[in-house]
């Protein structure tokens, strides 16, 4: 079964291996596009206004990542474009002040003594480069965009990572990298992204293809710092139960 077959293939790869849109290229199979999974021949269809124009393979069969990889292709680009072209680029996400004795604190916590606030950056005050599939500093992997400073290269770089079925394993996420996670399930939620900018998410991802691995939110940050225990306004009010056994 085709892997997201409510959508159609509107984006593909020309002779240039350059991203275009259906209403970009000339129709039919003149329109010399490729899809971006397995490189097959596309036509362009472009059916009147009552059916949305798409690509469709030449061969007649289907492409079960097709929809996947343009996905794929067009977080990369429209994410990047819009880091590039704003005054301001935000990312938000939560942070957390423990109390300061939450280290020693010797009673059983059936909650954790802290408080929470979300923090808002605009990354574009401390970072001005974003390029694709560029190598991480310290680990053997390609990012899909890294954020960067051209003036300060000193300064700890933004990966990005975008996913539709398929997360990041757990050793590039946790390898000491500021590394946002980002799952794009449509054209429209990467257009939210490139509009609103990169805001953790409680919202979690549902798998619709039985490839779960993990409990995934659809925009997760590894590497950040999000908490601290300098909080010295936590009550030290503490709740004993006691227990009489008859």
């Amino acid at each position: 079964m085709q892997k997201h077959s409510a959508y159609r293939l509107t984006y593909a790869l020309n002779e240039t291996g350059q991203l275009v849109n259906v209403d970009d290229v000339l129709v039919g199979k003149k329109c010399g596009c490729f899809c971006p999974a397995c490189k097959e021949p596309l036509t362009a269809k472009n059916q009147g206004k009552k059916r949305m124009h798409h690509f469709a393979h030449q061969s007649g069969t289907e492409c079960d990542y097709a929809i996947e990889s343009m996905l794929h292709l067009i977080a990369k680009e429209k994410i990047r474009e819009a880091f590039l072209s704003k005054s301001e680029f935000w990312i938000e996400f939560e942070y957390k002040s423990f109390c300061v004795n939450n280290e020693e604190c010797k009673f059983i916590k059936y909650n954790e003594c802290y408080e929470s606030k979300r923090q808002r950056f605009n990354i574009k005050q401390f970072y001005d480069s974003c390029e694709q599939e560029i190598p991480y500093d310290n680990i053997n992997r390609r990012s899909d965009l890294k954020i960067y400073s051209s003036t300060n290269p000193e300064r700890d770089p933004i990966y990005l990572e975008f996913f539709v079925t398929h997360a990041s394993d757990k050793e590039k996420l946790h390898s000491g990298n500021k590394i946002i996670e980002i799952c794009v399930e449509s054209e429209d939620d990467i257009l939210q992204l490139a509009e609103n900018g990169i805001v953790e998410s409680n919202n979690h991802y549902v798998n619709k293809y039985n490839v779960f691995e993990r409990n995934l939110q659809k925009v997760c940050f590894y590497g950040f710092k999000n908490k601290d225990c300098k909080n010295s306004r936590i009550s030290n009010v503490i709740e004993f139960v006691r227990y009489i056994l008859q």
